[in-house]
């Protein structure tokens, strides 16, 4: 079984290739103008930062919530089937 969905995959590679291309533009930019970095570039590397924050995260809070969601529900079912247990015998 595979780890990841496709949906999963889409969003880890858009985020991963868009931290890399904001890595690279300001290692371009660097070498290119004397030692210095564009205001601009440094908005966009941290554009990609926020994106890639949100990616994970988001994606990660999600995950959390419906484990505890799962979590809670097989608690009760549990405590419910001892509940019934208890009572037959």
């Amino acid at each position: 079984m595979d780890r990841f969905s496709v949906k999963e995959k889409i969003q880890y590679s858009t985020a991963i290739g868009t931290l890399l291309s904001g890595i690279v533009m300001c290692f371009l930019s660097f070498f290119m103008h004397k030692h210095t970095i564009d205001s601009t570039v440094l908005m966009y590397f941290g554009q990609t930062l926020i994106f890639c924050a949100g990616i994970f995260g988001v994606n990660l809070f999600i995950k959390t919530k419906i484990m505890e969601v799962e979590s809670r529900i097989n608690n009760k079912i549990d405590k419910r089937i001892k509940d019934i247990e208890k009572t037959e015998t």
